[in-house]
């Protein structure tokens, strides 16, 4: 009877073990069919004429967007969008569009030569260029058109930790996602039914005026939602940043 006893609850712990690891494989294996994540990520080369530039080299910024474009590409599985805004082609990824075709592309534009963004010619804001930058990207691709969910990062920062933490967590149910710190914007994401709410051309704030401080702007429509993600500090290898004479260590 002892026995009998002894086989039936190592059987139940055996069951309940073998549910809970099924159940963590299930949330890491569908991860990916259920959130259908792409990171698009915003580079600037040729350098415009902009507030807050610390980092004015092409060289130097090619060199840092180069690094870490292949890091995102060689070091996880989430679809990239590469929008650049001044022209620059990054041929030196030539071999990297055929190497992950269909989850890797380039958009690239004149800023400067395009009817529809004539009224940047005279706005020294980074953040109204990036975000017209952010809106081509997405009419002119069709892997943003077909995710659910888009996250965009400044180019020259590459986050080892975001994968893995984002399989702990349906996108499909967020409305949209902010980096730990809300007062600044390396890192937005966004539910697609929400892409013209947090990236809406018109760089207005909560008081319907414009701020040519998209950080304002950004921190103003996330907030708008319920169901925000707010990440943890992502720990990055140290990276300058391009406004400042900074080294970012954490995002």
């Amino acid at each position: 009877m002892i026995i009998i006893l002894i086989i039936i609850c190592l059987y139940v712990i055996f069951y309940i073990l073998n549910n809970l690891l099924h159940n963590k494989y299930e949330k890491f294996t569908n991860s990916s069919s259920k959130n259908n994540i792409t990171i698009l990520l915003t580079s600037t080369v040729n350098v415009q004429n902009k507030n807050y530039l610390f980092q004015t080299d092409k060289n130097e910024r090619l060199n840092i967007y180069l690094k870490s474009i292949k890091q995102w590409l060689n070091n996880t599985t989430f679809n990239i969008v590469l929008v650049e805004n001044t022209g620059y082609q990054f041929e030196e990824l030539n071999d990297y569009l055929i190497k992950y075709k269909g989850r890797f592309e380039i958009i690239s534009f004149e800023e400067n030569k395009l009817d529809e963004a004539k009224y940047l010619k005279n706005n020294n804001s980074k953040g109204a260029s990036e975000i017209f930058a952010i809106n081509y990207a997405f009419n002119h691709s069709k892997l943003l058109q077909n995710s659910i969910f888009i996250i965009k990062v400044t180019a020259r920062y590459f986050i080892p930790e975001l994968e893995d933490y984002l399989k702990y967590y349906d996108l499909n149910k967020y409305d949209a996602l902010r980096q730990n710190d809300i007062n600044r914007c390396e890192i937005i994401g966004t539910h697609i039914k929400n892409f013209n709410k947090v990236f809406d051309l018109k760089i207005l704030d909560e008081n319907g005026k414009y701020n040519g401080h998209v950080e304002a702007v950004y921190r103003y429509r996330i907030l708008l939602f319920n169901n925000i993600l707010t990440c943890k500090k992502f720990t990055i290898e140290p990276t300058q940043r391009g406004g400042l004479n900074q080294i970012f260590n954490e995002l």
